[in-house]
């Protein structure tokens, strides 16, 4: 089959890899050596770098509480395909848990789906209403764990994850990249960013990117056109303007088929059910999404000490929605036949959102301020029509030998138009981070309005005040502990998404985190270690019916390792997280793997060749109500590559022992997803 061919090219290429290096060693000189190895250790650890995520300039070592960086050229080595896949080696994050996905970015951060950024804003709104970041359009991504409203307002308990886009550079660079892979993937993209006149006062840069995917399941395509461009104008020393475009389409179906427990977890009628199985309508099932966005930044230095930055972003976002599922919880008949719900969505997102700071660097006493004051506001209309909900009202089939072409009327009296929803925000905020010596103390606070306007209807309004405090102490060892205390306020947007279509109420949260972080004096070991208590008010999970959410407490406690070591040609990323996730009744949280470990290794041979290799562990997790358990599972990945003059050549695959499994089920004889199977891609880069 056509995914056996891209395993038979990477092994072959491991076997080459290998086979040359045993042929070079003996003539491999010292010099060499010595280039590779300070190549190696050259590169930052995540910890020393500035995260965008905190807006007070401070190295991730300084920050007590736990933010990790992905950046391009892991998510490169990786082959991740999207942030979902780029964060599986991440610790604290259970990403995935829905399987392959065309939906969204499925990614949970300390039990708690977290909101989802780009450049400093808020990106995603409501469900089903949004279209994912490409991954190829960004520099890095961020996650700050725990609770983060005191920056942002809009933050969830468990985090944000923030995506930084590329951003143009004054050095002309630039790159074409071709691949093809499992499923008829085929995929051409392209890079290039430089000045643009003589002084290097204007800078641009243009992303661009076509795809046409199938994927693991049957007539489900995940088809992508991207075109972002961006340029940067050094108006003078101290101003610069940054202006970038954003378009995105994105075309195809709905991986997750929510098939039922029998033929999934159970053994149906026929047998088990395959991961390719599609029980909808080729025809007709959709799921198209196509988004503009605008966003404007200007950065401004009064001085050595104070800056302005202010950024904001305008949005204009459809998807259309046409799907059949498997009625729930209807098992199949003795032939395998099941019935069908169809339900069809338009959703749009509309609106401005932006945020100016100043941020200022003071010394008082003994003590050097890193002061942060600012002020954010969001503007956003989601709107819904031509929604039909057909329980139970779709044509059967025959889910282990589809027929397909028949799709049940749709009567015009039951589609509806429900109300647009307006959420309008605004906060203001102030942090200091200071230095004292060996102690940083971290304080921030914030107060949000948010009135949220259901068409037709009266506005809802709520406010809230939260805080955050963090301690550190910074040995001369490199070993900082830190404590610290914060606080989340989430509003909501949209509607639970039943036909009820109430207004979601806002989700607050507070954590406490104990933690340790280590930087070695040669830079070349992190480790970082974080116990956290999380206490959650009405968290919007899934909800018994697709498409439909629900609004329930939490406490999370658990407790998170991360360790890296760079060797001279070899790098060590370990992960491990360990969780005890109840809601308000003591009921395990569904839909959540407790317990999770993870290593990724890479080694560069030094001529040219370089190789990478990971193993996930996943523990079990449960569905509505406890039950039923789902399997934990350990996936093998791997990566191999090589490099010559202005060429880069890879070979990456996922679920290398090409194992199905269940990832997922939403409660007790209801449905089920399956886990990504094997998906390898061929990849060349020409690099100029």
């Amino acid at each position: 089959m056509f995914r056996y061919s891209y395993l038979s090219a990477c092994i072959a290429a491991v076997s080459i890899a290998q086979a040359s290096v045993a042929a070079d060693a003996e003539v491999l000189d010292s010099e060499k050596i010595t280039v590779v190895a300070t190549d190696a250790t050259s590169k930052k650890m995540p910890l020393e770098l500035d995260a965008q995520v905190s807006k007070v300039g401070a190295p991730v070592s300084e920050l007590p509480y736990s933010v990790s960086i992905i950046d391009q050229e892991f998510i490169s080595e990786t082959g991740a395909k999207s942030i979902q896949d780029a964060l599986l080696y991440t610790s604290g994050i259970y990403s995935g848990a829905f399987g392959i996905d065309t939906r969204v970015d499925s990614a949970k951060v300390r039990g708690v789906d977290p909101l989802k950024y780009l450049d400093g804003l808020r990106s995603h709104y409501s469900f089903y209403n949004n279209v994912r970041p490409s991954t190829y359009a960004l520099e890095q991504i961020e996650v700050l764990k725990g609770p983060s409203s005191v920056l942002y307002g809009q933050g969830s308990v468990g985090g944000i994850l923030n995506a930084v886009t590329k951003r143009p550079k004054a050095e002309e660079q630039g790159e074409f990249w071709a691949q093809v892979g499992s499923f008829e993937r085929k995929q051409l993209a392209a890079d290039w960013t430089g000045a643009v006149d003589n002084e290097g006062k204007v800078l641009v840069r243009l992303v661009a990117l076509a795809r046409d995917s199938g994927t693991q399941v049957d007539h489900v395509d995940d088809d992508e056109l991207l075109f972002s461009p961006s340029v940067t104008w050094k108006v003078s020393d101290a101003t610069e303007l940054t202006l970038l475009a954003n378009y995105q389409k994105r075309e195809g179906g709905i991986t997750a088929q929510f098939l039922p427990t029998q033929g999934t977890l159970e053994e149906g009628p026929k047998g088990y059910l395959s991961p390719s199985t599609y029980i909808g309508e080729p025809d007709w099932d959709r799921y198209d999404r196509e988004q503009q966005a605008y966003t404007a930044e200007i950065k401004h230095q009064f001085n050595d000490a104070w800056s302005l930055t202010a950024v904001a972003r305008y949005v204009d976002a459809e998807t259309s929605t046409r799907e059949h599922w498997a009625n729930i919880p209807v098992p199949p008949d003795a032939d395998g036949n099941i019935g069908r719900t169809i339900f069809t969505s338009d959703k749009s997102t509309q609106g401005l959102n932006w945020d100016a700071r100043l941020n200022g660097q003071l010394t008082l006493g003994e003590t050097s301020h890193k002061v942060l004051i600012g002020v954010d506001s969001q503007d956003i209309e989601t709107d819904e029509w031509n929604r039909y909900y057909g329980a139970y009202a779709g044509t059967p089939i025959n889910a282990y030998d589809p027929v397909y072409g028949s799709v049940a009327a749709i009567p015009a009296a039951s589609i509806t138009d429900p109300a647009s929803v307006t959420t309008e925000q605004l906060g203001f905020y102030v942090a200091d981070h200071i230095n004292w010596g060996n102690v940083v103390i971290s304080l921030a606070a914030r107060h949000d309005k948010v009135d949220t306007t259901s068409e037709g209807s009266s506005t809802t309004t709520s406010s809230a005040t939260t805080g955050h405090a963090g301690l550190m102490y910074q040995f001369a060892s490199g070993i900082s502990p830190y404590v610290s205390y914060s606080e989340s306020f989430e509003p909501n947007t949209g509607t639970d998404g039943t036909p009820a279509n109430n207004l979601l109420e806002p989700t607050e949260g507070e954590q406490t985190e104990y933690g340790i972080k280590y930087l070695s004096p040669d830079n070349s070991t992190s480790i970082t270690f974080a116990y956290f208590y999380i206490e959650q008010l009405n968290r919007v999970t899934n909800g018994v019916t697709p498409g439909g959410v629900q609004q329930v407490g939490a406490e999370i406690d658990g407790w998170e390792l991360e360790v890296r070591k760079n060797w001279n040609q070899l790098s060590v990323l370990f992960n491990y997280s360990d969780l005890d996730a109840k809601d308000v009744n003591g009921g395990r949280l569904p839909y959540l793997a407790e317990r999770q470990s993870s290593i990724w290794t890479s080694y560069k041979f030094g001529n040219g060749f370089r190789s990478g290799l990971g193993v996930r562990y996943v523990s079990n997790n449960v569905g509505w109500g406890g039950s039923p358990v789902v399997d934990g599972v350990t996936l093998v990945d791997a990566m191999v590559g090589y490099e010559t003059a202005n060429w880069d050549f890879t070979a990456d695959v996922k679920n290398l022992g090409d194992k199905t499994y269940v990832s997922w089920c939403r409660y007790a004889s209801a449905d089920c997803g399956f886990g990504e199977e094997l998906n390898a891609t061929l990849n060349a880069r020409y690099k100029f």
